[in-house]
């Protein structure tokens, strides 16, 4: 995946803003992510040595 705003794949963006605007485009329904649950960020960015991964689709509270 790469980010629209720098131009690099993800595991290589400087945009301090990517998390939030991963996260408002997943709040929107139809875009579905891969992230750490333990330092929030997208899997390609994740430097944590045993990471938890969760997928983000959707806000808390609604769902089937």
């Amino acid at each position: 995946m790469w980010c629209c705003k720098c131009n690099n794949h993800l595991s290589q963006c400087t945009c301090p803003d990517l998390e939030e605007r991963l996260n408002r485009a997943a709040s929107g329904g139809g875009f579905a992510y891969k992230r750490c649950k333990k330092c929030k960020k997208h899997y390609d960015r994740c430097k944590c040595e045993n990471p938890e991964w969760e997928i983000i689709d959707q806000p808390k509270g609604t769902g089937n």
